[in-house]
């Protein structure tokens, strides 16, 4: 069973991005549970559990969760956390529903992240990615540079100018 926005439509062409509110829970943690574990393994935001995913939406004040849909399914979500913490430069993350992997869901949750961070006037946004997900040659052609490594997990810190 995919997760399905009742509040858009399913017309063939219908590309939706939306905030993701507490009653999207279901659909969340649906997309979260579907993906192969392999996939998903460095996506760890928060977890698939829908009472976690809730208290973090309902929580939030300036950090951003957001949807993609396409023709009414979730297909993906990024979000930039951080400034909820008081930090002046959120840290971008995206989540690609795995059949969806390869098309452009990425590149667009970066794009409108970008255009949030510059409207809310961030300097910068931030990503912690692991290397096994990113080459660093991906990132660059993103625009990200690589600014650290967080010695903990060993994600690349990378840091993108507004």
């Amino acid at each position: 069973m995919r997760a399905v926005d009742t509040n858009s439509s399913v017309d063939p062409t219908d590309f939706t991005i939306r905030p993701l509110r507490a009653e999207d829970v279901t659909i969340i943690s649906r997309l979260l549970r579907t993906q192969p574990p392999e996939y998903a393994r460095f996506f760890y935001a928060f977890g698939s559990g829908e009472d976690e995913i809730a208290r973090i939406l309902s929580g939030r004040k300036r950090d951003v969760y957001s949807g993609m849909f396409w023709r009414g399914e979730l297909a993906g979500f990024f979000m930039l956390r951080g400034w909820d913490a008081g930090y002046e430069v959120p840290s971008f993350g995206v989540l690609v529903d795995v059949q969806h992997r390869g098309r452009a869901f990425m590149r667009i949750s970066l794009d409108v992240a970008k255009l949030i961070c510059r409207l809310s006037g961030a300097p910068r946004l931030m990503a912690k990615i692991h290397p096994d997900n990113v080459s660093p040659r991906g990132a660059r052609r993103l625009g990200l540079v690589q600014t650290g490594v967080e010695a903990e997990t060993g994600n690349v810190i990378y840091h993108m100018e507004l």
